[in-house]
Protein backbone atom coordinates (compact mmCIF):
# COMPACT_ATOMS: atom_id res chain seq x y z
CA UNK A 1 0.00 0.00 0.00
CA UNK A 2 1.31 3.55 -0.83
CA UNK A 3 2.22 5.31 2.21
CA UNK A 4 0.95 8.57 0.49
CA UNK A 5 -2.76 6.99 1.64
CA UNK A 6 -2.04 5.91 4.70
CA UNK A 7 -3.62 8.21 6.98
CA UNK A 8 -7.57 7.79 4.96
CA UNK A 9 -6.61 4.00 5.16
CA UNK A 10 -5.87 4.36 9.15
CA UNK A 11 -8.94 6.23 9.71
CA UNK A 12 -11.23 3.85 7.25
CA UNK A 13 -10.39 1.13 9.13
CA UNK A 14 -10.82 2.04 12.65
CA UNK A 15 -14.42 3.95 11.83
CA UNK A 16 -15.53 0.34 10.44
CA UNK A 17 -14.15 -0.90 13.69
CA UNK A 18 -16.33 1.36 15.56
CA UNK A 19 -13.38 3.26 17.20
CA UNK A 20 -13.02 6.55 15.39
CA UNK A 21 -16.43 7.65 15.02
CA UNK A 22 -15.57 11.27 16.57
CA UNK A 23 -12.61 11.53 14.88
CA UNK A 24 -12.61 13.97 12.48
CA UNK A 25 -11.76 13.80 9.25
CA UNK A 26 -8.67 15.41 8.94
CA UNK A 27 -7.21 13.43 11.97
CA UNK A 28 -5.32 16.53 13.34
CA UNK A 29 -2.52 15.08 15.86
CA UNK A 30 -2.69 16.04 19.45
CA UNK A 31 -0.33 19.42 19.56
CA UNK A 32 3.38 18.58 21.04
CA UNK A 33 5.90 20.45 21.85
CA UNK A 34 8.55 21.52 19.20
CA UNK A 35 11.23 19.40 18.38
CA UNK A 36 13.83 22.04 19.30
CA UNK A 37 12.25 22.32 22.52
CA UNK A 38 12.42 18.27 24.04
CA UNK A 39 13.38 18.94 27.19
CA UNK A 40 9.94 20.20 27.79
CA UNK A 41 8.04 17.93 30.66
CA UNK A 42 5.33 17.43 28.49
CA UNK A 43 8.01 16.23 25.76
CA UNK A 44 7.33 12.81 27.21
CA UNK A 45 6.00 9.96 24.54
CA UNK A 46 2.35 9.39 25.61
CA UNK A 47 0.27 6.77 23.56
CA UNK A 48 -2.53 8.24 21.95
CA UNK A 49 -6.19 8.56 23.55
CA UNK A 50 -7.12 6.58 20.26
CA UNK A 51 -4.54 3.64 20.62
CA UNK A 52 -6.55 0.75 21.55
CA UNK A 53 -4.58 -2.30 23.36
CA UNK A 54 -5.31 -5.98 21.95
CA UNK A 55 -6.48 -8.45 24.68
CA UNK A 56 -4.43 -6.94 27.11
CA UNK A 57 -2.16 -9.05 29.99
CA UNK A 58 -0.69 -8.34 33.04
CA UNK A 59 2.74 -7.42 32.38
CA UNK A 60 5.80 -10.36 33.36
CA UNK A 61 9.41 -10.64 33.05
CA UNK A 62 11.15 -12.07 30.01
CA UNK A 63 14.86 -13.91 29.67
CA UNK A 64 15.88 -10.45 29.06
CA UNK A 65 14.52 -9.06 32.22
CA UNK A 66 12.40 -6.68 30.44
CA UNK A 67 8.81 -6.30 30.38
CA UNK A 68 6.31 -8.44 27.78
CA UNK A 69 5.63 -5.80 25.04
CA UNK A 70 1.64 -5.08 25.55
CA UNK A 71 0.00 -5.15 22.54
CA UNK A 72 -2.19 -2.23 20.76
CA UNK A 73 -3.06 -0.78 17.84
CA UNK A 74 -0.64 2.76 16.29
CA UNK A 75 -1.64 5.59 17.60
CA UNK A 76 -3.60 7.92 15.22
CA UNK A 77 -1.58 10.97 16.58
CA UNK A 78 2.02 8.99 16.00
CA UNK A 79 5.04 10.83 15.10
CA UNK A 80 6.10 11.25 12.27
CA UNK A 81 2.63 9.78 10.56
CA UNK A 82 3.23 6.68 8.65
CA UNK A 83 2.76 8.73 5.28
CA UNK A 84 5.63 11.00 5.85
CA UNK A 85 7.96 8.45 7.56
CA UNK A 86 10.66 8.65 4.88
CA UNK A 87 10.89 12.60 5.02
CA UNK A 88 11.51 12.20 8.75
CA UNK A 89 15.10 12.05 8.74
CA UNK A 90 18.34 14.14 10.16
CA UNK A 91 18.51 17.16 8.37
CA UNK A 92 21.48 16.70 6.95
CA UNK A 93 20.12 14.26 4.43
CA UNK A 94 17.84 16.91 3.42
CA UNK A 95 21.06 19.59 2.93
CA UNK A 96 23.51 16.90 1.54
CA UNK A 97 25.76 17.62 4.71
CA UNK A 98 25.75 13.71 5.43
CA UNK A 99 28.64 12.84 2.88
CA UNK A 100 26.96 10.10 0.32
CA UNK A 101 29.12 7.27 -1.62
CA UNK A 102 28.09 8.57 -4.94
CA UNK A 103 27.56 12.39 -4.39
CA UNK A 104 28.97 16.08 -4.98
CA UNK A 105 29.93 17.73 -2.20
CA UNK A 106 27.44 19.71 -0.64
CA UNK A 107 27.26 23.51 -1.45
CA UNK A 108 25.67 24.05 1.99
CA UNK A 109 27.11 25.93 4.58
CA UNK A 110 26.69 22.95 7.66
CA UNK A 111 26.37 25.06 10.52
CA UNK A 112 24.24 23.95 13.16
CA UNK A 113 24.07 25.39 16.70
CA UNK A 114 25.86 28.93 17.33
CA UNK A 115 28.78 29.05 15.30
CA UNK A 116 30.10 31.75 17.26
CA UNK A 117 30.00 30.28 20.82
CA UNK A 118 33.73 29.64 22.02
CA UNK A 119 32.12 25.66 23.13
CA UNK A 120 31.82 23.00 20.14
CA UNK A 121 30.17 19.28 19.97
CA UNK A 122 31.23 17.46 17.09
CA UNK A 123 29.58 14.05 16.09
CA UNK A 124 31.25 11.64 14.07
CA UNK A 125 30.42 8.17 11.88
CA UNK A 126 28.16 6.71 9.81
CA UNK A 127 24.23 7.02 9.26
CA UNK A 128 24.16 5.21 12.29
CA UNK A 129 25.71 8.20 14.30
CA UNK A 130 23.77 10.60 11.95
CA UNK A 131 20.44 8.70 13.63
CA UNK A 132 21.87 10.84 16.61
CA UNK A 133 22.03 14.71 15.04
CA UNK A 134 18.34 15.65 16.02
CA UNK A 135 18.94 14.80 19.77
CA UNK A 136 22.58 16.11 19.62
CA UNK A 137 21.05 19.57 17.63
CA UNK A 138 18.65 20.02 20.35
CA UNK A 139 21.06 19.55 23.30
CA UNK A 140 23.48 22.15 21.64
CA UNK A 141 20.55 24.44 20.96
CA UNK A 142 19.74 24.18 24.83
CA UNK A 143 23.69 25.02 25.68
CA UNK A 144 23.86 27.80 22.76
CA UNK A 145 26.88 25.62 21.59
CA UNK A 146 28.33 25.27 18.05
CA UNK A 147 27.57 22.00 16.58
CA UNK A 148 29.43 20.20 13.78
CA UNK A 149 27.85 17.08 12.01
CA UNK A 150 30.63 15.15 10.89
CA UNK A 151 28.97 11.60 8.72
CA UNK A 152 29.51 9.71 5.89
CA UNK A 153 27.01 7.09 4.52
CA UNK A 154 28.56 3.76 4.84
CA UNK A 155 31.54 5.08 6.42
CA UNK A 156 32.09 3.55 9.42
CA UNK A 157 34.25 4.93 11.83
CA UNK A 158 37.12 2.63 13.13
CA UNK A 159 40.18 2.90 10.59
CA UNK A 160 39.78 -0.26 8.90
CA UNK A 161 39.30 -1.25 5.06
CA UNK A 162 35.90 -0.03 4.17
CA UNK A 163 34.40 -3.01 2.05
CA UNK A 164 31.29 -2.53 0.37
CA UNK A 165 29.42 -6.20 0.61
CA UNK A 166 26.93 -5.47 -2.01
CA UNK A 167 29.84 -4.26 -5.11
CA UNK A 168 32.93 -6.17 -3.60
CA UNK A 169 35.06 -3.26 -3.46
CA UNK A 170 36.89 -1.26 -1.17
CA UNK A 171 35.13 2.56 -0.83
CA UNK A 172 38.34 4.68 -1.46
CA UNK A 173 36.55 7.87 -1.15
CA UNK A 174 36.00 6.47 2.97
CA UNK A 175 39.38 6.10 3.24
CA UNK A 176 39.68 9.67 2.38
CA UNK A 177 36.85 11.46 4.11
CA UNK A 178 37.99 9.43 7.44
CA UNK A 179 41.67 10.95 6.91
CA UNK A 180 40.39 14.53 5.75
CA UNK A 181 37.47 14.35 8.82
CA UNK A 182 40.17 13.74 11.86
CA UNK A 183 42.10 16.71 10.16
CA UNK A 184 38.91 18.73 10.43
CA UNK A 185 38.70 17.76 14.17
CA UNK A 186 42.03 18.04 15.00
CA UNK A 187 41.81 21.59 13.82
CA UNK A 188 38.44 22.60 15.83
CA UNK A 189 39.73 21.09 18.81
CA UNK A 190 36.05 20.54 19.98
CA UNK A 191 35.24 20.31 23.89
CA UNK A 192 33.74 16.80 23.07
CA UNK A 193 33.44 14.25 20.38
CA UNK A 194 30.69 11.65 19.90
CA UNK A 195 31.62 8.45 17.29
CA UNK A 196 29.40 6.01 16.56
CA UNK A 197 29.13 3.60 14.14
CA UNK A 198 27.18 0.57 13.02
CA UNK A 199 27.95 -2.82 13.86
CA UNK A 200 26.87 -4.35 10.52
CA UNK A 201 30.14 -3.66 8.69
CA UNK A 202 32.06 -5.33 6.49
CA UNK A 203 35.58 -5.11 5.74
CA UNK A 204 38.88 -7.11 4.44
CA UNK A 205 42.28 -8.28 5.57
CA UNK A 206 45.89 -6.73 3.54
CA UNK A 207 45.14 -9.62 0.83
CA UNK A 208 41.50 -8.46 0.69
CA UNK A 209 40.07 -11.52 2.10
CA UNK A 210 36.40 -10.75 4.07
CA UNK A 211 37.00 -10.72 7.52
CA UNK A 212 34.15 -12.79 9.80
CA UNK A 213 33.60 -13.91 13.01
CA UNK A 214 36.76 -13.27 15.60
CA UNK A 215 39.37 -11.91 13.05
CA UNK A 216 36.68 -9.25 12.26
CA UNK A 217 35.54 -8.75 15.61
CA UNK A 218 39.67 -8.08 16.24
CA UNK A 219 39.90 -5.67 13.13
CA UNK A 220 37.18 -3.64 14.13
CA UNK A 221 38.97 -3.31 17.64
CA UNK A 222 42.48 -2.50 16.37
CA UNK A 223 40.92 0.05 13.85
CA UNK A 224 38.40 1.51 16.79
CA UNK A 225 41.66 1.77 19.17
CA UNK A 226 43.55 3.75 16.47
CA UNK A 227 40.31 5.63 15.73
CA UNK A 228 39.97 6.83 19.63
CA UNK A 229 43.46 7.65 20.21
CA UNK A 230 43.43 10.05 17.56
CA UNK A 231 40.20 11.56 18.30
CA UNK A 232 41.79 11.83 21.75
CA UNK A 233 44.53 13.58 20.90
CA UNK A 234 41.96 16.51 19.20
CA UNK A 235 39.52 16.81 22.47
CA UNK A 236 39.55 16.39 25.60
CA UNK A 237 36.62 14.41 26.35
CA UNK A 238 35.65 11.28 23.45
CA UNK A 239 32.23 9.28 23.60
CA UNK A 240 31.29 6.30 22.24
CA UNK A 241 28.27 5.52 21.37
CA UNK A 242 26.68 2.26 21.38
CA UNK A 243 25.34 0.94 18.52
CA UNK A 244 21.30 1.64 18.14
CA UNK A 245 19.10 -1.85 18.52
CA UNK A 246 17.61 -2.89 14.80
CA UNK A 247 14.35 -3.91 13.64
CA UNK A 248 14.17 -7.43 11.78
CA UNK A 249 11.00 -5.67 9.73
CA UNK A 250 10.96 -2.09 7.44
CA UNK A 251 8.67 -0.26 10.42
CA UNK A 252 6.76 1.90 8.51
CA UNK A 253 5.68 -0.61 6.14
CA UNK A 254 5.04 -3.50 8.50
CA UNK A 255 2.61 -1.23 10.46
CA UNK A 256 1.00 0.10 7.28
CA UNK A 257 -0.08 -3.73 7.17
CA UNK A 258 -0.60 -4.38 10.78
CA UNK A 259 -2.22 -1.25 12.29
CA UNK A 260 -3.86 -2.64 15.30
CA UNK A 261 -1.13 -4.80 16.18
CA UNK A 262 2.64 -2.90 16.94
CA UNK A 263 3.62 -6.93 17.85
CA UNK A 264 3.29 -7.53 14.73
CA UNK A 265 6.20 -5.61 13.84
CA UNK A 266 8.40 -6.44 17.32
CA UNK A 267 11.47 -7.89 17.12
CA UNK A 268 13.03 -10.04 19.92
CA UNK A 269 15.40 -8.55 21.99
CA UNK A 270 17.92 -10.58 21.97
CA UNK A 271 18.04 -10.36 18.17
CA UNK A 272 17.60 -6.53 18.24
CA UNK A 273 20.34 -5.41 20.40
CA UNK A 274 23.28 -8.01 20.01
CA UNK A 275 24.33 -7.93 23.53
CA UNK A 276 27.68 -9.72 22.70
CA UNK A 277 28.80 -6.83 20.38
CA UNK A 278 27.75 -4.46 23.20
CA UNK A 279 30.50 -6.28 24.99
CA UNK A 280 32.72 -5.41 22.38
CA UNK A 281 32.53 -1.81 23.02
CA UNK A 282 32.72 -1.52 26.21
CA UNK A 283 36.30 -3.26 26.77
CA UNK A 284 37.27 -1.00 23.80
CA UNK A 285 36.23 1.89 25.51
CA UNK A 286 37.29 0.62 28.94
CA UNK A 287 40.55 -0.18 27.12
CA UNK A 288 40.80 3.59 25.89
CA UNK A 289 39.47 5.00 28.96
CA UNK A 290 36.31 6.71 27.00
CA UNK A 291 33.07 6.61 28.22
CA UNK A 292 30.46 4.53 26.78
CA UNK A 293 27.13 5.38 26.44
CA UNK A 294 24.42 2.39 25.74
CA UNK A 295 21.37 3.66 24.26
CA UNK A 296 20.23 0.42 24.23
CA UNK A 297 17.47 0.55 26.74
CA UNK A 298 16.32 3.91 25.56
CA UNK A 299 15.51 2.23 22.64
CA UNK A 300 14.14 -1.24 23.29
CA UNK A 301 12.41 -1.17 26.68
CA UNK A 302 10.58 -4.28 26.56
CA UNK A 303 10.84 -7.99 24.89
CA UNK A 304 10.21 -8.00 22.02
CA UNK A 305 11.42 -4.23 20.84
CA UNK A 306 8.68 -2.31 19.65
CA UNK A 307 8.44 0.29 16.60
CA UNK A 308 6.46 2.57 18.63
CA UNK A 309 7.30 4.28 21.66
CA UNK A 310 4.26 6.18 23.21
CA UNK A 311 2.76 8.15 20.20
CA UNK A 312 6.79 7.90 18.72
CA UNK A 313 7.83 6.13 15.45
CA UNK A 314 11.18 4.33 16.89
CA UNK A 315 12.44 3.67 12.79
CA UNK A 316 11.92 4.58 9.51
CA UNK A 317 13.42 1.70 8.44
CA UNK A 318 14.89 -1.43 9.90
CA UNK A 319 17.96 0.61 11.58
CA UNK A 320 17.68 4.27 11.54
CA UNK A 321 15.86 6.54 13.59
CA UNK A 322 13.41 8.39 13.25
CA UNK A 323 14.06 12.02 13.31
CA UNK A 324 11.03 12.71 16.02
CA UNK A 325 12.02 9.99 18.47
CA UNK A 326 15.66 10.87 18.28
CA UNK A 327 15.04 14.47 19.30
CA UNK A 328 12.75 12.72 22.22
CA UNK A 329 15.70 11.17 23.65
CA UNK A 330 17.74 14.46 24.03
CA UNK A 331 17.09 14.60 27.27
CA UNK A 332 18.66 11.22 28.21
CA UNK A 333 21.44 12.02 26.27
CA UNK A 334 22.52 15.31 28.12
CA UNK A 335 21.75 13.47 31.43
CA UNK A 336 24.02 10.91 30.13
CA UNK A 337 26.42 12.98 28.83
CA UNK A 338 25.81 15.45 32.07
CA UNK A 339 25.69 18.59 29.90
Amino acid sequence: MNRRVVKATFVAILLIAGIATSVSADISPTPTPSPTDPFSSSATPTSSPLSTTISPTPTTTTASGLPTLIDRAVPLNIRPMISSALEDRPKPYADRCHVQLNLLPTAATCIYGNAKSSHTIVLYGDSHALSWFPAVEAIAIKKNWHFVSLTMSSCWPADIPPWNGTTHILMKNCTSWRIATLAKIAKLKPDIVLVAGTKGFATVDGKGKVLTGDARTAAWKAGMIRTLTKLKAASPRVVLMGDTPASSVDAPDCLILHPFSIAACATPFFQATAPAWHLVESEVANKMAVQLVDPTLWICNTDPCSVVQGNYLVFVDGGHLSESFSTSLAPKLKSALSL
